[in-house]
């Protein structure tokens, strides 16, 4: 069942246990990051901001797709839920775009929280950072469609109670205003300036934990990488081909472990998602075994555990999208979206989903991409040691004739 699958509380109860959440006291870092005009909404215990925000046509509903990058201020593991049916986007219209709640794949990465349940699943350690990502829709038939929008959603902590229990704690709204068709939020992960962090230090509570040190980034500024934390994901080649009425857009991608101890990583089934310039939306079909490759499927019921990334090690896989044309045009640029989840293979040999990641690629186009350009080099010197061969060859030759 999908409930063996999944990180609800009964079993994140020993993980808290074993993390020691909270300390005899523990100091939140207060210092501003973010402002408004950085699609960047901040709270006393984290920030979140828009990385990435998308509109597009099913039909005659109209989506809108934003993923949310949030940040944990705290010096203690800090974990948050999203309160189902308080995610809302409003154009500048006054038109209404809502979370369809039938479908899961319209919050992805975050646990929800319902009036009788909640996930804690979405855990961040101090000072580290992680995407969610939400889809809101909106039947719009023939009415006009605005093209500025506000998006407000609530997010709620998560707190152990005595002994190994949880119990809900504080809400906090979050809200991002002016949004338009492909803002990208500037970053706002940095530190507080020297001066400001020795007076918040100064002034804190005395506390058994340090604050939280600036994350790394892993990918190391490298273009069309993914830094989910424990690896990387990184974009080596994208291509697009015709089949029939359908265009289809191939994602090759190259997950490295950056971590210390062993990874399962599997994909989540029908999270994969793509929108063009155009505003095309394209998906991975999951009736296809094809569309996916070189990785393990996370479906009702099930996973698939076969993907493990040893410290260090990198692995490929490849994720096909495809939409039916018709008379539509074809774009040049892709957002693609997808989901991936960490898996972990319990003594009774049962799997468990104990994360999910929510990985977005911002206008992407065609094309060969060696990332660090470690890839080229070596191809470049392959090709110069081959020539070199030769040429020593064709000499020795020549001097046997002469």
């Amino acid at each position: 069942m999908k409930s063996n699958l999944r990180f609800h509380s009964s079993l994140a109860l020993s993980l808290f246990a074993a993390l020691g959440l909270y300390g005899a006291c523990t100091r939140t870092v207060t210092a501003q990051s973010c402002s408004p005009q950085q699609f960047c909404s901040e709270v006393a215990t984290f920030a979140a901001s828009v990385t990435d925000f998308r509109t597009s046509a099913s039909g005659y509903s109209r989506l809108a797709t934003a993923t949310v990058r949030i940040r944990n201020k705290t010096d203690r593991p800090l974990v948050l839920g999203y309160v189902q049916g308080s995610g809302v986007v409003i154009d500048e219209l006054g038109n209404r775009y809502a979370i369809d709640t039938r479908d899961a794949n319209n919050v992805r990465a975050i646990g929800v929280i319902t009036r009788t349940t909640f996930d804690p699943k979405f855990t961040l350690q101090p000072g580290e950072s992680s995407d969610a990502r939400f889809q809101f829709s909106w039947y719009a038939g023939k009415k006009a469609i605005g093209t500025v929008f506000q998006l407000e959603a609530t997010l709620r902590e998560i707190d152990p109670a005595a002994g190994t229990q949880m119990k809900l704690g504080r809400e906090h709204v979050v809200q991002f205003h002016t949004l338009t068709d492909g803002a990208l939020a500037a970053k706002v992960e940095t530190p507080a300036p020297a001066a400001d962090a020795a007076a918040l230090a100064a002034s804190a509570p005395v506390s058994s934990t340090a604050a939280p040190a600036p994350a790394v980034d892993a990918c190391a500024s490298q273009p069309r990488c993914y830094d989910a934390g424990p690896f990387t994901a990184q974009v080596t080649q994208v291509t697009t081909s015709q089949s029939g009425s359908n265009h289809l857009v191939r994602l090759n991608i190259r997950f490295r472990n950056v971590g210390t101890q062993p990874l399962i990583l599997a994909y989540t089934q029908r999270s994969g998602t793509m929108i063009d310039n155009h505003g095309n939306r394209y998906t991975i079909d999951w009736r296809y075994a094809d569309r996916i490759k070189g990785i393990g499927l996370v479906s009702p019921g099930k996973a698939d555990p076969q993907f493990v990334l040893n410290p260090g090690e990198s692995r490929n896989a490849a994720f096909e999208y495809s939409r039916y044309v018709g008379k539509t045009a074809i774009g040049n640029v892709f957002t693609p979206d997808l989901a991936v989840e960490e898996l972990q293979v319990l003594s009774s040999q049962q799997v468990r989903s104990i994360r999910e990641y929510s990985i977005n690629y911002p206008n992407l186009t065609a094309g060969a991409l060696m990332g660090d350009g470690s890839d080229a080099l070596e191809s470049i010197n392959n090709v110069s040691e081959a020539g070199r061969q030769l040429t020593e060859g064709l000499k020795s030759l020549f001097k046997r004739k002469n």
